[in-house]
């Protein structure tokens, strides 16, 4: 791509300041749900880790006894706040994410040329993925808590299935994100030796 390509195709592109504002806004999601809802379920559930946070899965049993553990106000609590923050979440996460990738993988930014486009939409369908995966949790576990004490084996083993998808199309955005950024920096701090 020509230069004046690149910079034709930079001018469709919302700027690098509302990518950085997406981010810090996912970011403080992030934080009130890591450093408020999540600590007070812990405690509510006597220490043990709510399913959003369970990466390794979870059995019907563990999740009987999780929501059991809970309580009424524990299951009252994961639904409003933690469920409602949590619906919000995946949506910043994936529109911000997805940007910032785009972003970092605009020709000249990362590597010299044009990255394929196939694989540019590759590397946004992480995000993407982690956006569905995420609501699906979410939605399945909402399902348990509001048919507390029925609990539907087959809606344990998607919600399990979920959470564990979620952590690794997580893994995958956030590994991709540092290697693009890492290559972005290297590439302007040789551009402005030059």
């Amino acid at each position: 791509m020509t230069k004046a390509g690149a910079q034709q195709s930079a001018a469709h592109f919302p700027s690098g300041w509302l990518v950085i504002a997406l981010l810090a806004a996912t970011t403080i999601v992030w934080a009130a749900l890591i450093l408020i809802t999540v600590p007070h379920l812990q405690s509510l559930a006597g220490g043990a880790d709510p399913f959003d946070l369970r990466w390794y899965g979870y059995s019907e049993a563990a999740a009987r006894q999780l929501l059991d553990a809970l309580g009424r106000e524990g299951r009252a609590y994961y639904l409003i706040p933690e469920l409602a923050l949590d619906m919000v979440f995946p949506p910043l996460y994936a529109v911000s994410r997805g940007l910032a990738l785009w972003w970092l993988t605009m020709p000249g930014r990362s590597c010299p040329g044009a990255m394929p486009i196939a694989w540019r939409w590759l590397l946004v369908a992480f995000p993407v993925a982690e956006l569905i995966f995420d609501w699906s949790e979410n939605t399945c576990i909402a399902l348990m808590i509001w048919s507390w004490p029925d609990l539907s084996p087959a809606v344990v083993h998607v919600s399990s299935v979920a959470t564990q998808v979620k952590f690794v199309a997580a893994a995958l955005t956030e590994i991709s994100l540092v290697v693009f950024a890492a290559l972005a920096l290297v590439r302007w701090r040789q551009r402005r030796r030059q």
